[in-house]
């Protein structure tokens, strides 16, 4: 990177820049690195009161002058902007977010190339889960090199990239394809033990019990495979033995851990006696099995699979709560499972009061109901010409604040994230 320091009046449309002399909080920027690409830019520079920029010039325009060009000095000499300058009081609209503090050095993370990465990544994995359980369902043998190098990505791979991982397991069209669910338990179950401080040995124990607490599944039949509600008597009863008829299966022919068995063998084990094998006493139930239990819930309430109905991630979360309430869940682990995928998880598309629509781009630890946004289009559905970093905690307590008002499949809205956040930067 060859960078220069150069003055506002200085700047043209074309230069890439990548610094500037003062805190990025004080600007409407939520990229912290970027081209110029038009004379807004350059004006949204000089109503901030910037003096000084930094450019890259192997990305962009280098200086070939120190005087003022055109377009600056129109903006320079401009009465408001200048007494604005001269002032320092300039106000930025308060529907304007202030990111982050960030020194010129650090760089942030590109969200479209992020999640289409992962998304790449992602469907890797999943042909690499749908073939160990095709083979498993088709010679009883288990791959376990291939268990290992699945589970291993997993454990790689979500270590930088935990919300865009939670983003795609939460926003995705959930399938009915056994290994669509395995990958996102076997996923989840790392995230939420890692953040519950369990060791990488565990943690890989629970990425394979994730892949494989399900395999009984294939030796039920077919017309079992409905929601729940639908199933009572024999057909109940059938259902519930999966998890042992899974660890018959797999322990045939190899060998598993301990714990992983145990997290098969345990993960529809409620905590106040009500679920099964019953035959297991909930007070012997120890967290790696408890966190299988809970993102298998979760991600079964996401895909519908009690009643037919699949719910939003808020919906699911709710429902999580409750049974942490109830004591059928471990509340602390529920507690904390919620804070780790937030109400509204990064990449959701979400509707505001007002009609305007955008795109989560950071969740506040501190208020899970007021993600940093970033607006896409205004309240007529109708694209913004350049979209808007929206951060709830700017609005004052004198500003009547709108509020997400539900969550939409990207999709069927016709839009592409990726795409859309081509070029946005954030930490």
């Amino acid at each position: 990177m060859a960078k220069k320091r150069i003055p506002i009046s200085s700047v043209v449309i074309g230069m890439y820049l990548c610094g500037i002399d003062r805190s990025w909080l004080d600007t409407p920027f939520l990229k912290h690195r970027f081209l110029i690409r038009s004379q807004g830019d350059l004006s949204k520079l000089l109503q901030c009161g910037v003096e000084e920029i930094t450019i890259d010039t192997d990305r962009g325009l280098d200086c070939v002058t120190t005087e003022p060009t055109e377009p600056a000095r129109k903006n320079l000499d401009n009465p408001e902007i200048k007494s604005s300058q001269a002032t320092n009081t300039i106000t930025i609209p308060p529907e304007v977010a202030r990111i982050q503090d960030l020194p010129q050095e650090v760089h942030g993370t590109d969200l479209g190339q992020e999640l289409t990465s992962i998304a790449h990544t992602r469907q890797y994995m999943l042909e690499g889960v749908q073939d160990i359980l095709e083979t498993l369902g088709k010679t009883g043998g288990l791959a376990l090199e291939q268990i290992n190098q699945v589970t291993q990505s997993i454990m790689t791979e979500t270590i930088d990239h935990e919300e865009a991982y939670i983003a795609l397991i939460s926003t995705r069209e959930c399938s009915p394809a056994l290994h669509d669910h395995a990958l996102a338990v076997s996923t989840l179950a790392v995230l939420l033990g890692r953040a519950v401080g369990l060791e990488d040995r565990q943690c890989q124990d629970l990425a394979i019990a994730g892949l494989l607490h399900d395999v009984g599944l294939i030796k039920i039949p077919q017309a079992l495979h409905r929601p729940l509600n639908e199933l009572s008597g024999p057909g109940l009863e059938k259902y519930q033995t999966h998890p042992q008829l899974g660890l018959d299966r797999l322990t045939k022919k190899s060998t598993l851990s301990e714990q992983v068995q145990t997290c098969i063998r345990e993960h529809h084990v409620a905590l106040d006696g009500s679920g099964f094998p019953n035959n297991l006493a909930p007070e012997t139930i120890q967290t790696p099995s408890r966190i299988l239990r809970l993102v298998d819930e979760y991600d079964e309430l996401l895909a519908g699979t009690h009643n037919g109905k699949a719910q939003t991630v808020r919906e699911a979360l709710q429902t999580l709560y409750q049974q942490g309430q109830k004591g059928v869940l471990d509340a602390q682990l529920v507690s904390t499972f919620i804070n780790l995928i937030g109400i509204y998880p990064t990449y959701s598309l979400v509707e505001l009061s007002t009609g305007e629509r955008g795109i989560v781009t950071a969740n506040s630890k501190d208020n899970l109901l007021h993600p940093t946004i970033l607006l896409i289009q205004d309240a007529a559905h109708q694209p913004f010409a350049e979209p808007i970093p929206f951060n709830f905690s700017v609005l004052g307590s004198e500003n009547l604040s709108p509020e997400i008002v539900r969550t939409l499949p990207p999709k069927e809205m016709g839009i592409q994230l990726d795409v859309v956040l081509e070029d946005w930067v954030t930490l």
